[in-house]
This record gives C-alpha cells, sequence and structure tokens, in this order.
C-alpha cells in the first residue's frame, strides 16, 4: 500500500491535480474539528502558523507578534491558530469577515526547505481571498524554480496579500518573484521584544549552534572550534535553541529560560538568526558566525552592526575568532554601545495593518450572499446534492455539478462545509 501511495504522489497524473483540490484533500485528512472562536462580530486578528514545536526562534516570533498585534490593536481579539490547526481554517472562515486581519507568522519558512510550512502559507492566502494578509518579517529561501512558481501562481491572485522582509537580499527577491504583492522590508519582529537591562554578574562562554539543514560550518570546524574555545575558558556551555522534548504549555517557560541564560553569559557563540537576535535584545556579548543562507549576514548587515556588542566572522578562520572572543570576553558592558531601539523601523508594519483600504471582490461577495439566501430557503434540495454526492462518489459527479451551477471548486466546497458542517 505505502508503495502505491509513493507511486501515485510522483506520477504525472497527480502532479495534474489542481492546488485548490490538494488543499481541500489535506482538510480531510487532518483532523479538522471545529476551532474555537467567542463571538462572530468580534474585531479579529488572526495568528496563523503559529510555532508549536521546539524552534524558540519560531516560539519568540509567535510570542512577538502576538504581543505586538495586542498592544497596537486592543479592540481586536488575538486569534493564534497553531501549525498543526491551520487545517480547521476552514471551519474558522464563516465567522471571518472582511474587515478582519488574517496575519502569517514572520519568520524564515518562505521556501521548498521547509515546503510543509510554505504549503500551509499558500493554502491561508488560497483560502481567504476577499481579507487583507499579512505576512510578518520573512526571509525567502526557494532551492527549486519549480515550487518558486507554484508559490508565485497563488501569491498573485490575492489582490490584498502584504509580504514584509526583514533583510535586503530577501526584499530584493520577493519584489522580484511577486510583482502583484505588496512588499516591504523591516525588522524581524523579535526585535521589537523589550528587554530589562541584565543585573547579573557575566560569567562563562554559552555555544548555540547548528546542527541541521541550515548549518554552514562543518563538523570539522565546528569540533575544532569547540576543542579551543574549551583550552581557553573554563566555564564553556551548549544551549541549542531547539528543544527536543518540547510541549506547547512549557513555550513560555522554555522562552524565558533561554533569555535568563544568555543574560548571565559573558559571551554567546551562535550560527542561529536567533542566538544573534537574543543577544541584541537582552544586550549579551556575541559572535556570530554565517549560516547556509543570507538571513543571518543580512539581518546583521541591516539592523545591527551598528552595536559592537556584537561581532560578524563571514569566513570561518579559528584564530580570528577566538582574537574577536577575547575581545567581547574582556570588555566592560558600560562601554558597549547598547542602543538597540528599532521602534521607528516599525510604522510602515503598523501603516499596512491599520489601512483600511480593501481589495475586495463585491461581485464574488454578492454571488456568496445570494447563494447564502437560496440554500437557506432550499435546504431539502441541497441535502438531496449531498446524499447524491456520497452515494457513489466520483469525481465525475463533482464536475457534472459544477458544470450545472458554473461555481469553482474552491468555492463550492466551502459553500458546502458551511451548510453541512463538515
Amino acid at each position: 500500500m505505502v508503495k502505491i501511495i509513493e507511486r501515485l504522489r510522483y506520477s504525472k497524473y497527480t502532479k495534474k491535480v489542481p492546488f485548490n483540490w490538494k488543499l481541500y484533500f489535506q482538510y480531510f485528512l487532518s483532523n479538522h474539528e471545529s476551532y474555537p472562536i467567542s463571538m462572530k462580530d468580534e474585531l479579529k486578528i488572526l495568528v496563523t502558523i503559529a510555532a508549536d514545536y521546539g524552534n524558540l526562534g519560531d516560539i519568540a516570533i509567535t510570542h512577538a507578534q502576538i504581543k505586538f498585534l495586542s498592544k497596537h490593536f486592543p479592540n481586536y481579539k488575538i486569534i493564534k491558530v497553531d501549525v498543526e490547526d491551520t487545517y480547521k481554517l476552514i471551519n474558522l472562515k464563516k465567522f471571518i469577515h472582511s474587515n478582519d486581519i488574517i496575519t502569517i507568522i514572520g519568520g524564515g519558512n518562505m521556501g521548498n526547505l521547509y515546503e510543509n510550512y510554505e504549503n500551509r502559507r499558500k493554502f491561508i492566502i488560497h483560502l481567504f481571498p476577499d481579507n487583507k494578509i499579512i505576512s510578518f518579517p520573512q526571509s525567502i529561501d526557494f532551492r527549486t524554480e519549480s515550487s518558486l512558481n507554484k508559490s508565485i501562481k497563488v501569491y498573485s491572485k490575492h489582490q490584498n496579500l502584504h509580504i514584509f522582509a526583514r533583510e535586503a537580499q530577501s526584499f530584493e527577491l520577493m519584489k522580484k518573484c511577486f510583482k502583484n504583492n505588496h512588499i516591504y522590508l523591516v525588522p524581524d519582529i523579535v526585535l521589537s521584544l523589550e528587554m530589562e537591562e541584565s543585573t547579573y554578574n557575566r560569567e562563562g562562554i554559552i555555544l548555540c549552534l547548528r546542527n541541521d539543514l541550515e548549518k554552514k560550518i562543518t563538523n570539522n570546524q565546528k569540533e575544532r572550534l569547540i576543542l579551543s574555545i574549551n583550552k581557553k575558558y573554563k566555564a564553556v556551555t551548549n544551549y541549542d535553541t531547539f528543544i527536543y522534548n518540547f510541549t506547547k504549555e512549557s513555550a513560555a517557560k522554555e522562552l524565558e529560560s533561554i533569555f535568563f541564560a544568555f543574560k548571565k553569559a559573558k559571551v554567546v557563540v551562535t550560527d542561529r538568526l536567533h542566538g544573534m537576535i537574543f543577544c541584541a535584545i537582552t544586550k549579551t556579548p556575541c559572535l556570530v558566525l554565517p549560516n547556509s543562507n543570507h538571513k543571518i549576514a543580512g539581518t546583521y548587515k541591516k539592523w545591527l552592526d551598528h552595536l559592537n556588542y556584537i561581532i560578524f566572522v563571514e569566513d570561518f578562520d579559528v584564530k580570528t575568532i577566538i582574537e574577536h572572543i577575547d575581545t567581547l570576553y574582556n570588555s566592560k558592558m558600560e562601554d558597549m554601545y547598547c542602543d538597540l531601539d528599532l521602534t521607528d523601523r516599525y510604522e510602515l508594519l503598523l501603516e499596512v495593518l491599520k489601512d483600511k483600504k480593501m481589495t475586495s471582490k463585491p461581485n464574488l461577495n454578492i454571488l456568496k450572499n445570494l447563494f447564502d439566501s437560496y440554500t437557506e430557503k432550499n435546504k431539502g434540495f441541497f441535502k438531496g446534492i449531498h446524499g447524491w454526492m456520497y452515494k457513489g462518489f466520483t469525481l465525475g459527479k463533482v464536475g457534472l455539478l459544477l458544470y450545472f451551477i458554473n461555481m469553482d471548486l474552491d468555492f463550492f466546497i466551502v459553500i458546502c462545509m458551511s451548510i453541512y458542517k463538515i
């Protein structure tokens, strides 16, 4: 059976299946119980693809995004939709009005390196054609043209999609690729978090180094570096930003733990973007190495290179790295430039969030209202259709039905699920 499924997945026939069919097929395969929501008429902001896994960088993004929205939109209900709950949005759709705002989590998952998240992003963009959608600050990393083209096709159909990049290279790539959408540049949203000055006596070195698809330094280079640091310094500890035994309930506690650890360290050595960002907001001296793409170098050069307590080393050389660590380790914090106020850099994001102009599809809205009104008066007729479809269900019947009612597939499925509460 597994072999049959794999053959189907990569067959030429599967590739021809329309994108929206695949999305709804994913929905039916998922746990699609109703997503809880209190009031239909409240103003709402959705925070979608929220981190429900152990990456503390993404957890920090989710935390910062919700905090940012709660601060600036006190009259809106902020609804967090976790990654695993993405397909439940089909049930939530009927509670969403055109003046509600859909936000997509920021981060570094725009692309096919993490295709599972990119598919969810396309699903959300496809599902809410009449709402303003704002993708919070992202880095883009498409490594195949076919995957990029699929995203361009979905993104370009949405008239009110606003995509924020968090560094210059992603900004330029997004402008080039997503010409039909609105593209902007602001810092990673975690840099909007305000932290109190550390009052601890700093000591020791924390190593926060990757061991995944995004690492740039080789295992051999990593071992040499760790050996050299351990030889020179006594208190050296490892603290990764990925928590393997993670539960959603422990997210806030784990985030506080890493902030606490960084505030107590003399120096952090990292090749993780949010390792660097956590150091920036906790004012912790940091030696930064590059990762496999442009996001660390771009973020440092655009937003953080004025901070002399953060040193970015682009080319790997153990001797140079140790010299920079020495400089950071032996410097006094009061002698370091620590002004990280990027508040004004988020004005553009706020402006777009607060903009009341909507690019809606009035004809489609009118058609939906008419359809809702008609179905309310003729539920018996549609129950008959429902029974006919499920008795010997075939794609041929769907095609025939769509031909008679002259309706596109995604509209038809959403309406049916709305009527029958599937």
